[in-house]
């Protein structure tokens, strides 16, 4: 006796992106369009599938990055143009206050504009408050009110 394999129905057809589209979506991350605004202009999919195609074919994100990182370069020139004042144009202060306080501290930058938040919790006391309040049977709600009649 033979074994009937049964057949799968296709899926819906596998999106494949021309090189015309890669280009563009290329051009678009250079000029600072989302992943979904990309996928909107030119590819034609949705960010899912832009995400999945990302990881089956390593080139696609590629083109994205590259659009990403030529932007930032010319941007970063541009910059440091503006700052040290090239081209026979007088430095601009603001471009030197920026370029600086955004070099980071990585680059051991001094002038680096850099907001940092510590936030310290002692997990041992929270677990036990909390132990307590699961044996004393209270809730939030009896709490709240706890504390609306202590106030009074």
């Amino acid at each position: 006796m033979s074994e009937t394999k049964k057949r799968k129905k296709p899926g819906p057809k596998k999106i494949m992106f021309t090189e015309e589209q890669l280009q563009e979506a290329q051009r678009l991350a250079g000029l600072g369009f989302s992943e979904e605004a990309i996928c909107q202009a030119c590819l034609g999919c949705s960010p899912d599938t832009l995400l999945r195609r990302k990881k089956e074919y390593p080139e696609i994100a590629e083109y994205i990055r590259r659009g990403k990182m030529k932007s930032i370069e010319e941007v970063s020139n541009a910059l440091y143009r503006s700052a040290v004042g090239l081209h026979g144009k007088e430095p601009s202060v603001s471009a030197q206050i920026f370029f600086l306080k955004n070099k980071g501290k990585q680059a051991g930058n001094d002038w680096a504009d850099i907001q940092q938040v510590e936030t310290n919790i002692n997990l041992k006391d929270a677990l036990t408050h909390a132990s307590a309040r699961i044996i004393n049977g209270e809730t939030i709600e009896q709490e709240t009110l706890n504390l609306k009649d202590a106030k009074d």
